[in-house]
């Protein structure tokens, strides 16, 4: 994948998301069908910390019967850096394990312009893929 369309409407929820749980990270699951992404669905993050996200298990499994009912599938994970940037963090590459999906990270850096970047996993490390 060299390549994500991210919807206008996934964006805006992503970043009011990310800015309304500040000081700490937020977190979130990009379902669609046939690689396009159709929901954006906020997670609660089991352990809030500026630094990290944990999301909450029971919610994943609710989320993960609902979308194998809809024939849904798992497009993309989405957190933010509340004070750093956009790019993976070493525990971001320790807890990623999904190898088909779009990791998205959201840098609030500058909270009146968030930066958003998207990445795949490939052989143990992220590659920046491009955002359309």
């Amino acid at each position: 994948m060299d390549q994500i369309k991210i919807p206008k409407i996934s964006k805006e929820i992503m970043i009011k998301q990310a800015l309304s749980e500040l000081p700490h990270e937020c977190c979130g699951l990009l379902l669609g069908k046939n690689g396009k992404i159709q929901r954006t669905l906020p997670m609660r993050n089991a352990e809030p910390s500026p630094e990290a996200y944990f999301m909450d298990p029971r919610q994943q499994v609710e989320v993960f019967t609902d979308m194998e009912k809809k024939r849904e599938t798992l497009i993309g994970i989405y957190h933010s850096h509340p004070e750093g940037p956009s790019t993976p963090s070493r525990t971001d590459l320790e807890m990623a394990f999904h190898q088909d999906v779009v990791y998205i990270i959201i840098s609030l850096e500058k909270k009146n312009n968030p930066e958003l970047k998207a990445f795949t996993l490939e052989k143990g490390s992220f590659k920046e893929v491009k955002l359309i």
